[in-house]
């Protein structure tokens, strides 16, 4: 074989395997390209299942606090109004005025627990919640543990703040239920908080307390059916942030995006 024809030959080969290269990169480039839409679709449906199964169980839970809420209107603070009226007649029949005293410290106990049914059971009712302002809910709710439990409580709410939809502003409002309830059930506080502001993108809520406190770490790791709804809550409107130690109390820092994002 000539020199120049076996330059031609090995330019050819060259060349030839060359191209075999950038084809066989070029496959296992797109390979990989359609193996990681293929993992970014089921990472996406995935999360797509998980927010639909919250959802499901979010609507559920409200069901089920809607039926509480009539059961406790329509029958239990029904027969409760029927009895305070029966103990009124009969402290206005008695003659011993021990006897009626007695009847009529019955019929305030009988007001008392009343009224607590009736502000519970507005405050499980979220058709009520999602239609009035988020402060009044709050308001609300710390005024029934005030009432009910003898606990501090306080409001601080700065001007002008934005009002929610009806749906994130439910789901901020049980995220607070939450968190003042485990205060009083579970931390035995005796003063409770809540702050709220903004600025231009978020809704900040803070609820603080002086109870026991708990390790975070082990509550996580434990998955409690109280914080994993917080949790749930919070991750369809923003973050939540919860600090506590043992003996020290515990802070719950909501954010919550003012504005829904579409994408």
């Amino acid at each position: 074989m000539k020199p120049g024809e076996a330059i031609v030959v090995f330019a050819i080969g060259s060349l030839t395997i060359i191209v075999f290269v950038v084809f066989l990169v070029l496959i296992i480039v797109e390979y990989r390209r359609r193996q990681l839409r293929h993992i970014e679709e089921k990472i996406s449906l995935k999360h797509r299942y998980e927010n639909e199964l919250l959802q499901v169980q979010l609507e559920v839970q409200e069901q089920s606090f809607k039926h509480i809420s009539e059961e406790i209107h329509d029958n239990i603070a029904q027969m409760l109004s029927l009895a305070k009226l029966k103990l009124y007649r009969t402290a206005d029949r008695a003659t011993d005025e021990q006897v009626k005293i007695g009847i009529n410290a019955g019929t305030e106990l009988v007001t008392n627990a009343l009224n607590d049914l009736r502000s519970l059971s507005h405050l499980l009712n979220g058709g009520l919640v999602s239609r009035i302002p988020l402060r009044e809910s709050i308001e609300k709710e710390l005024g029934y543990v005030h009432d009910a439990r003898d606990v501090t409580v306080s409001l601080s709410v700065a001007d002008n703040l934005p009002e929610l939809d009806e749906r994130r502003k439910l789901m901020a409002f049980r995220i607070i239920q939450e968190a003042i309830i485990n205060s009083v059930k579970h931390g035995d506080a005796k003063t409770i908080g809540v702050a709220m502001h903004a600025d231009n993108d978020y809704l900040y809520i803070v609820i603080s307390d002086d109870g026991r406190g708990f390790n975070t770490t082990e509550a996580m790791k434990k998955g409690g059916l109280g914080l994993q709804n917080m949790n749930v809550r919070a991750k369809m409107l923003g973050s939540i942030h919860i600090i506590s130690e043992q003996g020290a109390g515990t802070s719950i820092n909501l954010s919550i995006q003012l504005y829904e994002n579409n994408n």
